[in-house]
C-alpha cells in the first residue's frame, strides 16, 4: 500500500497553511520544517496535546526530543509533501519556494463553493508514485469504489491507496477485497493496522468536505446521482415562470442558451444541496457551449434554431442538429452521458427536425465538453452521429484516420 500524508485532513487548515507558505516565500524564508513547523504551531494549524503550555514552552519542551520525535516538525514534513503532490509548491535543492499558478489561484480566491471545486481539481489530479515508479490516482480511486460500493466500509477505502496503476486489471484486484473483513484486507496487502488507520485520515474527510461523497455511521456514499446532467433545468431554475419548452424556435447568437435564473442554494441537506450545486455548475458549462457552437454556425451563415434539441443550423446547402453533453471525470458519467446524447438526436431528428420542420437531409452531431473515449466517439459513428468535443474556443472532431481535427461546419 502506498504511503500517503495524514496529518491535516481540514481544508480550512490547509488553505491556512498554504497562506504561511506564501508568506515565507515573499519574506524570502526559506521552507525547512523547523521554520514552516514553528510557524504552524504559532497559528494553531498544528496542536499540541498540553494546551496548557505556552508556545515557547511547548518548542522548548519538543527540542529535548530526537528530531524524528518533535511533533511539529513531522507535521511540517506532512503537510509540505501533500502540497507537493498536489503540485502546489515547488522547493529547490536549497528549500527556496515557488508557488503553482493553481496554489495561487486557490489562495485569491474568496468564495467557499468556489475553493472547493480547486481543491476538488487538485486531489483528482494528484499521482502517487509506487515503490515500482508506477503511478495511480488515489482520489479518483476513492470516488469509484465509493460510486461502486455505495455504503462502502470507511476503514475499506484504504484500497485507494493499495493500486500500483490506474489499471483496470489493478482495479479490479482491489474490488476482490472489498468484501473482506478489514483484518483480513489488511493481511492480504500486507500493511499494519496503524498504517491502515493513517491511510483513511485525509482522502475520506476531503471527499466529505468538497461534496463528492456524504460519510453516516462508518458507510460512504456517494453525492453525486442519476439526476446531475444539465438536462433537470427545471429542477435548478427559478419557478417564478413555469412552461412547456417550445419544440423549436429561430434564435439568434444574443439569444440562444441564455444562462439560468438560478435559484439560491442553502445548506439544508448535504447531499441535496451539494447535488444542486453540481448540477448548476454542469448547466452553467452547457449552455457556454452552446453558445460558443452557435457563434461558430453563426460566422459561417447559418441560419440558428433553439428548442427541445441544444442547436439547429440551416444554411442553403445543409441542415446540422447539435445535441451537448458536459462529461465528468468517470468513463460511468460519459457512458450514461452519451447514451443519453445520442437518443436525444435520433428523437429530435425524427420527431422535430424531419416531422415539424420538414427537413430531411440532416448531419447529427454529439458535442462534448470535453473529448470522450474512442469507444464512444465508435459508438457515435455508429449510430450516423458524429461526435465533437471543445477546447477553449475550439471544436475538433476525429476523421476517418483516426487524426483530431478542427471541426468547422463547412
Amino acid at each position: 500500500m502506498k504511503n500517503f500524508p495524514h496529518q491535516i485532513n481540514d481544508l480550512e487548515k490547509l488553505f491556512n497553511a498554504l497562506t504561511i507558505i506564501k508568506e515565507m516565500q515573499l519574506s524570502n524564508i526559506v521552507l525547512t520544517d523547523e521554520n514552516f513547523g514553528i510557524r504552524l504551531a504559532r497559528a494553531e494549524i498544528y496542536t499540541y496535546r498540553d494546551n496548557q503550555l505556552s508556545i515557547e514552552e511547548y518548542l522548548k519542551f519538543e527540542n529535548q526530543k530526537p528530531v524524528s520525535k518533535r511533533g511539529y516538525l513531522t507535521a511540517a514534513r506532512d503537510i509540505k509533501r501533500l502540497f507537493q503532490l498536489l503540485e502546489f509548491i515547488y522547493l529547490s535543492p536549497n528549500k527556496e519556494i515557488s508557488l503553482s499558478t493553481s496554489a495561487l489561484q486557490l489562495l485569491s480566491t474568496e468564495s467557499e463553493d468556489l475553493r472547493k471545486i480547486l481543491w476538488k481539481d487538485a486531489f483528482f489530479s494528484l499521482g502517487l508514485e509506487g515503490t515500482d515508479g508506477e503511478i495511480s490516482h488515489p482520489y479518483r480511486i476513492l470516488i469509484k469504489l465509493v460510486q461502486d460500493f455505495p455504503g462502502i466500509d470507511s476503514n475499506k477505502l484504504l484500497l485507494a491507496l493499495e493500486p500500483e496503476n490506474d489499471s483496470n486489471a489493478e482495479y479490479e484486484r482491489i474490488l476482490s477485497l472489498v468484501s473482506l473483513d478489514l483484518d483480513e484486507i489488511i493481511k492480504n496487502i500486507g500493511t499494519t493496522k496503524s498504517m491502515a488507520k493513517n491511510a483513511v485520515k485525509i482522502l475520506p474527510t476531503v471527499a466529505v468536505q468538497v461534496g463528492d461523497v456524504i460519510r453516516s455511521k462508518h458507510k460512504v456514499y456517494p453525492i453525486t446521482n442519476e439526476i446531475i446532467t444539465e438536462d433537470e433545468i427545471s429542477s435548478i431554475e427559478s419557478k417564478e415562470v413555469e412552461r412547456e419548452k417550445p419544440d423549436y424556435r429561430e434564435t439568434s447568437t444574443d439569444n440562444i442558451a441564455t444562462n439560468p435564473n438560478l435559484s439560491e442554494v442553502t445548506n439544508t441537506n448535504i447531499d441535496l444541496t451539494s447535488a444542486i450545486r453540481i448540477r448548476q455548475q454542469r448547466l452553467v458549462e452547457h449552455q457556454e457551449i452552446v453558445r460558443k457552437l452557435a457563434f461558430l454556425n453563426d460566422k459561417l451563415g447559418y441560419t440558428l434554431y433553439e428548442g427541445k434539441f441544444d442547436c439547429f443550423s440551416i444554411n442553403d446547402n445543409k441542415a446540422l442538429l447539435y445535441e451537448v453533453k458536459t462529461l465528468k471525470d468517470s468513463f460511468t458519467d460519459e457512458e450514461k452521458q452519451s447514451i443519453k446524447g445520442v437518443g436525444q438526436v435520433k428523437y429530435y431528428n425524427f420527431s422535430i427536425v424531419r416531422e415539424k420542420m420538414g427537413f430531411q437531409d440532416i448531419e447529427n452531431y454529439l458535442v462534448f465538453s470535453r473529448k470522450p473515449s474512442d469507444l464512444i466517439i465508435r459508438f457515435c459513428k455508429y449510430e450516423s452521429i458524429t461526435a465533437v468535443w471543445c477546447i477553449g474556443d475550439d471544436f475538433f472532431f476525429q476523421d476517418d484516420n483516426g487524426d483530431d481535427m478542427k471541426f468547422i461546419p463547412d
